[in-house]
Order: C-alpha cells, then sequence, then structure tokens
C-alpha cells in the first residue's frame, strides 16, 4: 500500500512539474510574441515613438541627474564612525543679536569633564577654512587650513589612507609641528604620490611635517586642505587669560552615548551653560546651547536649494509622465480598428492591456537607457559648474546606488504613464465596430475629459515648477543688484606673502607695508592703494568681536552684536569708495603712541549711542573691564557688505599701526581704467621693496563678487533647466492634445466650412477649446505655487515667496507658450479644404 502511495505521489509531482513547465513555457511564449507585436507596431510610426522615447528619457534623465547629487551631498555615509551619533555644538547670545558665538578652550575641557551625553569633545577652530599661504622651497603653496584639538580624528573615528591621524600628544604647546592634508591637495599638490608623508611645508617660521591624509570623502570643516594641531600653532589658547589672534576659540564636536537623544545631549550642553554662568563676566551670562548633526552642519544652508531641486525634479518626471500617458491615450485612439480586429479573434481585456504596457515598457526602458547616459553627461556638466562651496561635491557621481534608483525610477514611470491608457484604450466593443457604428467605439466624452484633465494636470505641475524656478531667479537678480556700501569698479585685491619669513617685530611689518603702499601708488594709472586684512567676501575666515560702547550698562552691552572689525591701512576709505557719514578717516594722526582711535559703521553708531553722536566716544573690544583697551571713535561710515553680500554687516576699523596683532598683507588697488599690466607692474613694484615679496593671487573686485554669487546662480541654473525642460514638455502636451482633437474632428470642422463657417471661427473654435484645459490648470496652478512656494522662503533674497511680479509673469509664460501650442493646429484646421474634411473617417 505504501508503495502505491508513493508511485500516486512521484506521479503526482511529475504531472504538476509538467504543468507548471507548460504554463511557464506558454507566459514566456506570450511575452516574445507580445514584444514582437509591441516592435512591429512601434516601426509602423516612428515619430510618436521617437517623442516617447525623448520624453521618458528627459524625465528619467534628469530624475537620476538630480538623484546623483542628492546621494552624494546629503544620503552618502560620511567616512566616519556612526556619523548620526556626531553633533556640532556652539552658543548664542540670550537676545538672539549673535546666533554662532565660538567656545573658549577653557570651556571646551570643562565641558568635557562635566558631559554625561557626551563619550568626548572635541574642538575645531571656530573660523573653518582659513586661507594661509605656506611655502615648499621657495615657492608659495596657498591652502585652506584648520585647527582641531588632538582628540578630533579619534572621536571622529576617520582612518586614514596614508600614514596616521593627529593625536592627543601632538596637541600641546612644544609639540612636533605636524598636520594632516585632505585629499583633493593630497592630489594637486603630491598626485597622490607617498613621498607627500613626511614632506614639511614652512608656515611663520616653522616646518609642518604632514603625518596622514584624510579619505576621500571627508571634508569637515568645508574647504579645508590642512587640519593643524590648535595648541602647538596657538600656545596662546591653552592661557585662560589670553584672547585676541593669538588664541583659538571652537565649535565644540561631540559624540552621543548610544541611545541618548539629540534633544537630551542638547539640554546636557545647555545646563553646562547655565551652571558655568557664575564663572563669567556679567555680560557674558545667559548664552543658548546650539546644537546640529555632523551630517547636517556640512550639508549647511544647500540642503533647503536640494530638497526644492528634488521636489522639482519629481514634478518634472510626473509631467513627463503624463505626457506620455496622453500621448498614448492618443495613439489608442489612433489604433482603435487594430484593437477592435484583435478583440474579434478572441483577444479579451487582459491580452490587450499586457500588450500595450509592454509597448510603454520597450519605450521606457529605451528612454532609461538614455536617460541614464544623459545622467552622466549631466552629472560631468552639473559637478564643473558647481560652486566650490557645494559641500561633497567631489562624491557626485553616478554609482551603483544611483544607477539602481534609475531602474526603479524607470519601472514606475512605465507603470505610472502606461496603465491608465492601457485600460482606457482596451475597452473595444467588437460588436459595435462590426456594425460600422464608429462613433459608439469613439472617444466618449469621459475619454475626452480625461484628455483635458491630463492636459491641466500637465500645466498645473508646469506652473509649480517654472514659478519656483522664477522666484529662484527673481532672487538672484535682487542679490546681484544689492548696493556694496563701496565702490567695486577698477578694484583689484591682491594677496602678497614673503618667501622669507614675516618680520615678527610689529614696527618692522608696518615699515614693510607702507612701502609696499607707496611704491604700488607710484605705477601709473593705480588712483589710490591700502591693505586690509582679508579678501573681500571671507564672511567667518576674518576677525569678528563683541564689544562694548562707553556708558554702556551690562544688560546694554549683552545687547550688542557681534562686529566685524577691520585692521586696515591709510587710504582704505579712499581707496574703496565707502562713503564718509560723520568725522574723519584714518590719517597720519594715528601713531603707535598717540591716542588709540576708531571708525566704526552706521549701524554700530545707531544701535550703541541711538541718541548721540559717536563722534568722541569710547570703544572697546569685549565686555567693559578694568584692564579693556578703549579706542576714541574719530568717524562713522556707511555699512558695506565687504565680509557678506547677503547682509551688510556693522563693523569697527582700527587702524595698523595702533593695532598689535599681524600686519595685513592683502592689497587693494584702485586704477583709473581697465589695466591688462597691472599685475605684473605690481609684482615689479614689490620686488623693489623686498625680493621675496610674493603674489599669491590676484584679480578684480568683479571676479571676486562671483565667488559669493556662484552657487545662488548655480541653483537658479539648475532650476531654470529643470523649468525649460517643464514648460517644453507640458507645451507638447498640449499641442499632442489639441491636434489629436483637430484629427478626430476633422469631418465635423468640414460640415462646418461646408454649412458657411469662416476660417477665423474654426480658429478661435479650437483655441478657445483647446485653451479651456490650460486656464484651468492655469488658476488651479497658481493658487499651488502661491502655497508651496513658502517652501522655498529660506532660499530666496529680498522677496516673498508670492512675490506678485514673478507669480504673474509665469502664469502669462505659460498661457503664451500654451496658445501657440494651440494655434498651430487650429490654423491647420481653417486650412482644410471642406470636401476633403467630409470625406474623411
Amino acid at each position: 500500500m505504501s508503495r502505491w502511495l508513493g508511485m500516486k505521489a512521484r506521479l503526482r509531482n511529475v504531472v504538476f512539474r509538467q504543468s507548471a513547465d507548460a504554463r511557464m513555457a506558454e507566459i514566456v511564449e506570450d511575452l516574445w510574441t507580445d514584444l514582437r507585436f509591441a516592435l512591429r507596431s512601434l516601426r509602423r510610426g516612428p515619430s510618436l515613438a521617437l517623442v516617447l522615447v525623448l520624453t521618458f528619457t528627459l524625465g528619467i534623465g534628469a530624475s537620476t541627474a538630480m538623484f546623483s547629487v542628492l546621494n552624494g551631498i546629503a544620503l552618502r555615509q560620511l567616512p566616519v564612525r556612526n556619523a548620526r551619533n556626531i553633533a556640532v555644538l556652539w552658543t548664542a547670545s540670550p537676545q538672539q543679536t549673535t546666533q554662532h558665538w565660538p567656545l573658549t578652550y577653557a570651556e571646551l575641557t570643562d565641558y568635557r569633564a562635566a558631559t554625561s551625553a557626551f563619550v568626548d569633545i572635541a574642538g575645531v577652530a571656530f573660523q573653518g577654512a582659513v586661507d594661509v599661504v605656506m611655502r615648499d622651497g621657495s615657492r608659495a603653496v596657498p591652502l585652506a587650513a584648520t585647527w582641531v584639538t588632538g582628540n578630533y580624528f579619534a572621536l571622529l573615528g576617520v582612518a586614514p589612507v596614508a600614514g596616521r591621524m593627529l593625536r592627543p600628544d601632538d596637541d600641546a604647546p612644544g609639540a612636533e609641528p605636524v598636520m594632516v592634508i585632505g585629499d583633493a591637495f593630497w592630489m594637486t599638490h603630491f598626485n597622490r604620490s607617498p613621498s607627500a608623508i613626511g614632506h614639511a611645508l614652512l608656515w611663520r617660521g616653522t616646518r609642518w611635517s604632514i603625518v596622514g591624509v584624510l579619505p576621500r570623502g571627508f571634508q569637515y570643516p568645508k574647504g579645508a586642505d590642512a587640519w593643524v594641531p590648535v595648541l602647538t600653532a596657538f600656545p596662546a589658547t591653552a592661557d585662560l587669560a589670553a584672547h585676541g589672534p593669538d588664541a583659538m576659540v571652537f565649535d565644540a564636536i561631540g559624540r552621543v552615548r548610544d541611545g541618548t537623544p539629540m534633544p537630551t545631549a542638547s539640554a546636557d550642553f545647555g545646563a553646562f551653560l547655565h551652571a558655568s554662568d557664575a564663572r563669567r563676566p556679567a555680560a557674558d551670562r545667559g548664552k543658548r546651547a546650539v546644537l546640529v548633526s555632523l551630517q547636517g552642519r556640512i550639508v549647511g544652508d544647500v540642503g533647503p536649494t536640494l530638497v526644492a531641486a528634488s521636489v522639482v525634479v519629481i514634478l518634472l518626471l510626473l509631467i513627463a509622465c503624463i505626457n506620455i500617458a496622453n500621448l498614448l491615450l492618443i495613439r489608442g485612439s489612433a489604433r482603435r480598428p487594430e484593437l477592435a480586429i484583435r478583440v474579434a479573434l478572441g483577444a479579451g481585456r487582459p491580452r490587450l492591456v499586457r500588450l500595450l504596457l509592454t509597448e510603454t515598457v520597450l519605450l521606457a526602458v529605451a528612454g532609461g537607457m538614455i536617460g541614464v547616459g544623459l545622467a552622466f553627461v549631466a552629472v560631468h556638466a552639473l559637478v564643473a559648474l558647481a560652486p566650490a562651496e557645494l559641500p561633497q561635491r567631489e562624491m557626485i557621481a553616478v554609482d551603483a546606488r544611483v544607477l539602481a534608483v534609475s531602474v526603479l525610477i524607470t519601472t514606475l514611470a512605465a507603470l505610472v504613464s502606461g496603465l491608465v491608457p492601457a485600460f482606457t484604450s482596451a475597452r473595444i466593443d467588437a460588436a459595435t465596430w462590426s456594425r460600422g457604428d464608429r462613433d459608439g467605439i469613439a472617444d466618449s466624452r469621459t475619454r475626452h475629459r480625461l484628455r483635458r484633465a491630463l492636459v491641466a494636470g500637465q500645466v498645473v505641475l508646469a506652473m509649480l515648477v517654472v514659478s519656483a524656478a522664477g522666484l529662484v531667479a527673481r532672487s538672484l537678480g535682487v542679490l546681484q543688484s544689492l548696493p556694496l556700501g563701496f565702490d567695486a569698479k577698477q578694484l583689484h585685491i591682491v594677496e602678497t606673502t614673503l618667501a622669507t619669513d614675516v618680520p615678527t617685530d610689529h614696527a618692522r611689518q608696518v615699515l614693510l607695508q607702507e612701502a609696499m603702499i607707496e611704491r604700488i601708488r607710484a605705477i601709473g594709472g593705480v588712483v589710490d592703494a591700502t591693505t586690509s586684512p582679508k579678501p573681500p567676501f571671507s564672511a567667518a575666515g576674518g576677525w569678528i568681536a563683541t564689544y562694548s560702547g562707553e556708558d554702556q550698562t551690562v544688560a546694554s552691552y549683552a545687547a550688542n552684536p557681534s562686529v566685524n572689525f577691520e585692521v586696515v591701512g591709510p587710504h582704505y576709505f579712499r581707496t574703496l569708495g565707502i562713503p564718509l557719514v560723520r568725522g574723519r578717516a584714518f590719517d597720519t594722526r594715528e601713531r603707535e603712541d598717540g591716542v588709540r582711535t576708531a571708525i566704526v559703521s552706521e549701524s554700530v553708531a545707531r544701535h550703541t549711542w541711538p541718541n548721540a553722536d559717536a563722534i568722541g566716544r569710547r570703544i572697546t573690544l569685549g565686555p567693559p573691564t578694568a584692564t579693556a583697551t578703549w579706542y576714541t571713535i574719530v568717524g562713522v561710515v556707511r555699512d558695506t557688505r565687504y565680509r557678506e553680500l547677503s547682509s551688510a554687516q556693522p563693523t569697527l576699523y582700527l587702524p595698523t599701526r595702533q593695532f598689535a596683532g599681524p600686519v595685513p598683507m592683502t592689497l587693494t588697488v584702485r586704477t583709473r581704467t581697465p589695466n591688462p599690466a597691472l599685475m605684473s607692474q605690481i609684482r615689479d613694484a614689490l620686488a623693489t621693496v623686498d625680493p621675496a615679496l610674493l603674489i599669491v593671487s590676484g584679480g578684480s573686485m568683479t571676479e571676486r563678487l562671483a565667488t559669493p554669487l556662484a552657487r545662488p546662480r548655480f541653483s537658479a541654473l539648475l532650476m531654470s533647466t529643470f523649468a525649460a525642460l517643464a514648460l517644453l514638455l507640458a507645451v507638447v502636451g498640449v499641442y499632442g492634445s489639441v491636434a489629436a482633437t483637430v484629427a478626430e474632428r476633422r469631418r465635423e470642422l468640414g460640415i462646418r466650412l461646408a454649412l458657411g463657417a469662416s476660417a477665423n471661427d474654426l480658429r478661435w473654435l479650437v483655441l478657445r477649446q483647446g485653451m479651456l484645459p490650460v486656464a484651468l490648470g492655469c488658476a488651479i496652478g497658481l493658487g499651488g505655487a502661491l502655497v508651496a512656494s513658502q517652501l522655498l522662503r529660506s532660499v530666496l533674497y529680498g522677496i516673498s515667496p508670492t512675490d506678485p511680479v514673478t507669480h504673474g509673469a509665469v502664469t502669462l509664460l505659460v498661457l503664451a507658450a500654451a496658445a501657440v501650442a494651440c494655434w498651430v493646429p487650429a490654423r491647420r484646421a481653417s486650412r482644410m479644404a471642406p470636401v476633403q474634411a467630409l470625406k474623411s473617417n
């Protein structure tokens, strides 16, 4: 009996296996048949197939390229151990006057000992990456350096690609001067040669040996080429009484303990600040804790732009899918006879749907393959055009993850654009067709409404995309037209250094600087020249400070904003063309042994002495302590955008001769007319002062202005490109729908002509009916844009997200483009011969 049951089970397995194999063979055969029919069908309409493939290409290519950018900047894992647990900390004033204020070395070490939320605390220079000039032999090597505590890399868990990382014993006064470099600098300066390890560069009279190279993809702070131990470079930092340029201040980097939420870590930092208020001067108490994730800090203010661009690309892909769906509906209407015959021969609706979907999938695969190729080209162009400030720019590429997402996008695009047309076109009544009742199988009112709804949907989405691009472009226009507060015409910036060590004696530095200025002023065509601490638009790379004014209370001092303070040479205000509002500029009265003087910008004077004249009053850096150095204000000048283009900064100016810190070596030169030979003339002039003087970089203020405008211009270019594609796809969709409607109504239009309708009547009939869904789409899209544009608030400058000029112009643009798309088939309809029209269908 058991033997019989075993034979029966084996026989059943064989039958089931054969049945399954037969079903699989049938599926494969049907799929192969559908593919052959699909290819044959597409060959019969190559023009439409080409349009569909190109539409898929644009949508998939743009989506793939944008995901490459998003992946490289925001989604790619940093080369840091468990980066989600890393936070960046700083403080803010309680009155919100200063949103980003650093920690001192003492605060850093005290918090490391007190915290229970963090495993460890390290420090990185508050200024971020600062441009310095090192020397390799007699060659000047400009690079961006930053200063960190010795436990910085151990806390982050970064592994070197060559050599070793900095260690705590590297970070001590008198320690061997060492540094690590980034991958980009390793490539440009050493061609990734292992010989870089042990190589030394000279800076501030000290040889700094390279001991390690960081992995590609790590660049915090942004733009840094070299990471230097802070106490080795600035030993005064450890002195609690030290301040000014000889002492470094920090942003803190902390590794949060496993299981500790970020809000808890932030509260822990806030509790430390509150507990340490008793040890601070009264004016410095009440600081608020600020904590952001390392990933958020790296992405920074480019995050909202990335989100906006990603949303725009999704909308662009939807427009492409809607366009394809509309064109497939039109194609399905033209294939009614063929589909009716297939139904009459026994093809069921599922079979027709599968056949039509196969054609769509073929088109999507072709468009996806070309789109990925287009994405490679687009990403290469984007990286080339992207500003150097774009975070993680070197990591943007089409990699395996991007290709996987591209396959997913292609699949979704095929399904989204193909399902509705396939099901709609497969609704064929063979019996009605066989009786010759063609109106019975013509597009019903439902199908006409569907096509009009698709057109309106395209226009709605196009309005959203074009409005976003219009706002970003208009914001760029406002930014480009901002008053700088100084005259940028014929102004040139030249950064210099000495091939030998800079004199340590302050008086010798001043004499060298003044000799340089005098020689440059003697060049023909030079109107004036001066020096400044930093090139323009250096933002946090320059010096900032708190200040207190004469007669201010502790409370009013705490409400003071932080100021930029600039140490400037003779003729500074005249050279830059900064208007003097009251008082005088610096002159020969500013001597080392004379009364210490200062000049302030209007906003400083207005805030500090709102009801009195600032001239003759005194001001000091930091709190008004007994040992503070006071400066008498001799002039008030206009606020300028010299540090940051986006906002005019309150500024305190001190004369070079009366400032004990480093003497500026950046030259600002104004010429009467353009002078192509200016740089060589300056080089020759400097050589007569000291043959060791070198020019690190030089260029016009107009060229320098391109740096802060680079990111807004890139954003505007990106958004405008997507907007142009969206508008093009919407126009193609409108044209295709109206042209198809004219072809289907050819007989009706011929009858109208035969009954006396003029060509003008037909044109306006077609134009009016074609523009109805466009007008509806514009109305809905305008309302949606006014709401959705609020998401762009953080990336706009000087305009409201609901800016009526932009939204009005976009609406007129979309209406005009759609009107042209409708006018072409309307004109063609009005020129048809009535006899030929009556013979159609």
